[in-house]
């Protein structure tokens, strides 16, 4: 669709759909963006604008320019086609109720009219499969067979078929199915191609295409099979959970919310949405939402133990320790060899020092289910094996098992290596830690470039503006003591210091303040605004969230530390939403800080860059960037700790960290080993043992095998001595 505009218009247009083409979709979309300004009426720029933000998941933008389209051109089809799929692809009632409002009155055929209202009928189980009545019976009693768990009989039905009617897609789709239950996965994808070859919208064979790859471990090309899936059928929950799931074990939690969502609105009476609902909440750090989400799930499936089990651990995370404590009672009166039960409260244990009770119950979750190699890597971090504990040679010859899930074999492989140095056998540690992080990259691929556009980009919309004199109205006067850095850089250990203190609570990493502050400067072009172009009662709105929610969580705490590592990246931000907060950065040895990382499995889907020893030291100078960037814009803001010197002389370095967060000095701030309060980190251990230098330097030890890390850190070893820029 050409525009019928003059020069410069068509210049941009034919740059603009060079770019398209060639899937340089920002270029593109700058070009859109000046044709606009010259004239904001061409309804073929707001098209092509629209499909473009559709592809690439912005589905807000991709709305209004397409609405804006069929606004200029209500007669053009390929306009609200587009404009289906991305309402499909919003997974928002309201999108659909537009949608369907405007075309109701569009001077369209009577069949697209039909066609798009049908899409977005709501059924009540999967849509129907595109055939005529003549062929039906031929279909039902193939899918009778298959039913009848009679897969063989059903293949060569459907074989028969196909090649009888070899343009109908219902009887591929069909031979696929039986094809997939007789385990021939590659006939079945291929059937399955073929039958959205001849219907694209074929919404059951995508769906059925997605899972078969799914179940091959092809989870980005699941995915997009379960996208066009959604886009033929926006209300069918099967699909929706499904693209939720593949989402969410990409990583993409934020994208999978809505689908998720929107499949527990439709079918509120099955247990299945609920819990992916509370799985992905969980994965975003909000806890409260996920328990509502497994309590839902509970009540459609109130024998079910996994809703149970899941809601235990969002108790767990909340800190409601008798909750979750009751739920894992639950699930063991029920199931007493239910493994991940038993490890689960074994580590609600471990969280409140109480290491014997928990050894006894992670032994016998090794019992119930020998396999499991998280459950063996959750109690070794808080066990100190000995040289003849017959356990380490039981994991290692677990980890040599043929046949062993790629999962268990990588919690493994961090168990053998952890136990290794515990036995001083430090030659071995780094053959098990390297499969084990290539493993966790082969689940979870990493692209460290995103997170260095990103820091870009945030320094970006966060310069030029005056932070130190900005005083936004409205703020309000909550004062929580953040404490922010790298992952294992000791940020634990200044937080229980901190909250040995008789005035403060610890709310662990509540993951509120980054996350809001992160939506607030998020523009819906997916580029991050200007901070001086949000509202000041915007940015009010932030701190009055954050204390609210921590309100509720801690309603008789005077000051709370808040262990959250992400605030580093919006200082300013935060400190201007919540005026009276503290806000404490730990530093460390970067060999120290990174060895640990990689020594370590992080929940899945986050710390993605931990797996890689490139891409460790490159996440390391981001952050060097980041601290760097807000301590010259506002060097009174932060107070910066150093963990070497905190171990080597603690009370004079806790002294001045109980100043820094604005408090009296307390003797107990010398002695947060001795408290109770339950420890939601991967430093377990290391929290209930008194202030010790004894991981000082402990890269010396495979100063080999992180020689590439540190030539790619450099010049920062160096000014580390110094402070972190």
């Amino acid at each position: 669709m050409p525009p019928t505009k003059p020069d410069p218009v068509h210049a941009l247009f034919a740059q603009g759909q060079k770019h398209q083409s060639d899937r340089r979709f920002d270029d593109a979309l700058a070009c859109y963006e000046q044709i606009l300004k010259i004239n904001p009426d061409i309804a073929e720029v707001h098209f092509h604008i629209g499909r473009i933000c559709a592809v690439t998941d912005r589905f807000s933008r991709a709305l209004a320019h397409l609405s804006r389209a069929a606004a200029l051109k209500p007669a053009e089809p390929a306009i609200w086609q587009a404009w289906a799929e991305a309402a499909a692809l919003a997974a928002d009632p309201q999108a659909d109720a537009a949608l369907l409002g405007a075309v109701k009155s569009a001077p369209i055929a009577p069949a697209l009219r039909i066609a798009v209202q049908d899409r977005f009928a709501r059924p009540h189980g999967r849509p129907p499969a595109p055939i005529s009545a003549a062929k039906r019976p031929a279909l039902d009693r193939i899918l009778k067979h298959l039913k009848a768990g009679k897969p063989a009989e059903a293949q060569r039905l459907a074989a028969a078929e196909a090649a009888r009617h070899p343009q109908e897609p219902a009887f591929a789709n069909a031979l696929g199915m039986a094809q997939r239950d007789l385990g021939a996965k590659e006939a079945a994808i291929a059937s399955f191609r073929r039958a959205v070859a001849l219907q694209r919208g074929y919404a059951e064979a995508q769906n059925n295409l997605g899972t078969t790859l799914r179940d091959l471990g092809r989870t980005a090309d699941a995915a997009r099979a379960f996208r066009a899936a959604v886009i033929a059928a926006p209300n069918w929950p099967a699909a929706l959970i499904n693209l939720a799931d593949m989402l969410n074990r990409l990583g993409a939690q934020t994208h999978a919310l809505p689908y998720a969502q929107k499949a527990a609105t439709l079918d509120p009476r099955s247990a299945a949405a609920p819990l992916l609902l509370g799985e992905i909440h969980f994965r975003l750090s909000q806890y409260a939402e996920a328990a509502e989400a497994f309590s839902r799930a509970l009540v459609a499936d109130p024998a079910g133990l996994q809703p149970r089990l899941s809601l235990a651990q969002a108790h767990t995370r909340l800190g409601h320790v008798s909750q979750a404590m009751d739920e894992y009672d639950r699930v063991l009166n029920r199931a007493p060899d239910h493994a991940n039960a038993l490890a689960g409260k074994a580590g609600l244990l471990q969280s409140l020092g109480q290491f014997d009770d928990a050894e006894a119950l992670f032994r016998r979750s090794f019992g119930a289910d020998p396999t499991n190699g998280e459950n063996y890597r959750l109690f070794i971090a808080s066990h100190r094996t000995r040289a003849d504990d017959p356990l380490l040679e039981q994991m290692v010859t677990r980890f040599n098992a043929k046949g062993l899930p790629d999962t268990d074999r990588m919690n493994f492989g961090f168990a053998i290596a952890k136990a290794l140095e515990d036995t001083r056998q430090y030659d071995r540690v780094f053959e098990y830690l390297n499969i084990a992080n290539g493993l966790m990259r082969k689940a979870w691929p990493y692209d460290i470039s995103h997170r260095l556009n990103e820091v870009r980009a945030l320094q970006e919309a966060y310069a030029g503006f005056d932070f130190a004199t900005a005083q936004p109205e409205g703020a309000c006067d909550y004062a929580p003591i953040f404490v922010t850095g790298m992952p294992r850089s000791g940020t634990t250990l200044v937080e229980r210091i901190i909250a040995a203190h008789s005035k403060v609570e610890a709310a662990g990493e509540a993951g509120v303040a980054a996350g809001a502050a992160l939506r607030l400067i998020s523009a819906a072009d997916g580029r991050f605004a200007p901070v001086s172009s949000l509202p000041a009662e915007a940015i009010a709105a932030v701190g009055r969230e954050y204390a609210e929610k921590l309100g509720a969580r801690f309603p008789d705490a005077a000051r709370v530390t808040d262990k959250s590592i992400l605030t580093y990246m919006h200082i300013g931000l935060i400190k201007l939403a919540l005026p009276k907060a503290r806000i404490i950065v730990v530093r460390r040895d970067p060999r120290d800080t990174l060895l640990s990382i990689y020594k370590n499995k992080f929940a899945e889907g986050t710390h993605l860059y931990a797996y890689d020893l490139g891409d460790l030291a490159q996440y390391y100078r981001s952050f060097v960037e980041m601290v760097g960037f807000w301590r010259r814009r506002v060097p009174d803001w932060i107070y910066e700790v150093d963990y070497e010197s905190l171990v080597a002389n603690p009370e004079t370095e806790s002294r001045n960290l109980i100043a820094a967060a604005g408090l009296e000095w307390e003797d107990q701030c010398l002695e947060s080993h001795k408290n109770v309060r339950k420890v939601d980190t991967l430093s377990v251990y290391q929290a209930r043992q008194p202030i010790s230098a004894g991981s000082v330097q402990s890269w010396k030890r495979y100063e080999k095998e992180l020689g590439m890390m540190m030539d790619a850190l450099g010049d920062i070893l160096t000014e580390a001595k110094d402070g972190i820029e």
